[in-house]
């Protein structure tokens, strides 16, 4: 059967050529970045402590202005935050290439994460607006999911191809092209926003303010300890204005008409379990990629293009395992699938806490990265589907955006958290074995936050739905069965 499509067929797939473009640049900058992070480090003079801002500083404001672009977006139009969201990205992106000193770099890749999150919700808007059919929406959003696993494996290559004979300023100059190229193809096919189309009400941009700063303060403390201690002048008072920050922003967000993060969305069991897995989840993966590439460069001696090739079973990985989740999920439910997932995420980060100098690629490393991709893809996306589960036909964007937006704020919390015990390791000495002390430290934090997220999986037995459903047609069905077994609950609850 043909779906029809509104409107011209040929401008919605040109459209979502465009949309998923966009997914797989912000993905493929994020990748790229990771491989050049050695080269970065020698040249601007990173400490062990301080080379993780290059990661975080990007993660943490994507986080932090993720809920309240697409809110702008519905407000304002889709293409008018696209487009400034495109340009923010490519001037940053330039600013990124002739950074002179840490602070420069890291200040830019933090505007960079702002116009990253201006392109992804509006992008996303942009999508579903045009796909109105289920099944060609359901085609779209999936396509757009494998331009990040896709871009996450051409992040790889650019990062380990160029990084090399041309310095890791080309892995940020070449990635502001394709920026300034969506920019133009953006004002040139992307029809303007009807006005009947947009929303009413305000922004939230002084939440979205005091979130990121707070969160930006937690991780500047813990940072800071690694080379100060935590009873420093600089780690306390990052610590205590961060918390106090954060602390503000929840009071605020109690309070507000129009919050950017209602609270109430927690009181669904499923949905506050999720999102802390999903934190978990990211937690533990940027760490371990983080950590992973610099000890296949620095301790194992791998070249950047040698260790980009080690890691593309990231990206294929990541496309075959979260198939098979998709296909596995009508028949077993969501709930196996996260145990499975977990537990198997908690193995491949074991194996890497236990790499050696004289450690193999086969079969060791390539089984511990098949392993953990394996078990982070399918635990992705069994916990999407409990997340849109719990959401009703009126929130699933505001759903999605919280679980998306708890899975970064994992990224950048995680990382920080580890890096700051393998500085504890790395600080004792600057050989090889005190490198490699302080990355195993860090892969075992990461096994233990994935550990972490299985222990609220197994332990939220009711509150996860984990029925089999394989009474259904299909994922599409079995996912309103879902949906209606939440909402009955709900119904049940606000009668008592």
């Amino acid at each position: 059967m043909t779906t029809v499509m509104p409107g011209p067929g040929r401008r919605a797939w040109l459209l979502l050529l465009l949309m998923c473009s966009t997914q797989f640049l912000n993905v493929a900058n994020i990748s790229s970045v990771n491989i050049a992070l050695p080269d970065i480090a020698a040249d601007l003079g990173f400490s062990a402590a301080t080379l993780p801002w290059v990661v975080s500083a990007y993660l943490l404001t994507f986080a932090g202005f993720l809920l309240v672009s697409g809110r702008i977006a519905d407000l304002f139009g889709r293409r008018k935050v696209l487009t400034i969201g495109f340009t923010i990205f490519a001037a940053s992106t330039l600013v990124d290439a002739v950074a002179v000193n840490p602070q420069m770099l890291v200040a830019a890749r933090a505007v960079q994460g702002i116009g990253a999150a201006a392109t992804i919700p509006a992008a996303l808007g942009i999508l579903t607006s045009t796909f109105i059919e289920a099944s060609a929406r359901s085609r779209a959003v999936a396509a757009f999911g494998a331009a990040g696993a896709v871009g996450f494996a051409c992040g790889l290559i650019l990062g380990g191809v160029v990084t090399g004979p041309l310095g890791w300023r080309w892995v940020f100059g070449l990635t502001a092209v394709p920026a300034v190229v969506l920019l133009a193809l953006t004002f040139r096919f992307v029809p303007r926003d009807a006005t009947s189309d947009l929303a009413t009400g305000r922004v939230d941009v002084i939440g979205a303010l005091t979130a990121t700063s707070g969160l930006l303060g937690l991780v500047f403390a813990l940072t800071n300890a690694a080379r100060s201690g935590w009873g420093s002048p600089g780690t306390l008072s990052a610590l205590i204005g961060g918390v106090v920050l954060l602390g503000a922003f929840l009071w605020a967000q109690a309070r507000v008409r129009e919050p950017l993060m209602p609270l109430s969305l927690f009181r669904r069991p499923d949905l506050a379990a999720v999102v802390v897995i999903g934190f978990c989840l990211f937690a533990a993966w940027v760490g371990a990629n983080y950590f992973l590439v610099l000890t296949l460069q620095r301790v194992l001696g791998y070249s950047a293009g040698e260790a980009a090739m080690a890691l593309l079973p990231l990206a294929i990985g990541g496309l075959i395992f979260a198939t098979l989740a998709g296909r596995l999920l009508p028949r077993t439910g969501p709930k196996p699938l996260l145990v499975v997932g977990l537990t198997v995420y908690v193995a491949g980060l074991g194996l890497m806490a236990v790499i050696e100098t004289g450690t193999g690629y086969w079969p060791h490393i390539l089984v511990a990265i098949v392993l953990a991709v394996a078990g982070n893809s399918i635990t992705f996306v069994a916990a999407n589907v409990v997340a849109l589960a719990s959401a009703r036909l009126d929130d699933q964007s505001l759903v999605g955006g919280l679980f998306n937006t708890g899975m970064q704020v994992g990224g950048g919390l995680g990382l920080a958290i580890m890096s700051a015990v393998a500085a504890g390791r790395i600080n004792a000495g600057s050989s090889t074995g005190a490198l490699l002390s302080g990355y195993q430290a860090a892969f075992w934090t990461a096994a233990g936050i994935a550990a972490l997220g299985l222990l609220i999986t197994a332990a939220l037995r009711r509150a996860i739905a984990s029925e089999p459903s394989t009474r259904t047609s299909g994922p599409t069905r079995g996912l309103r069965v879902l949906r209606r077994r939440v909402d009955r609950r709900e119904a049940i609850d606000d009668r008592a």
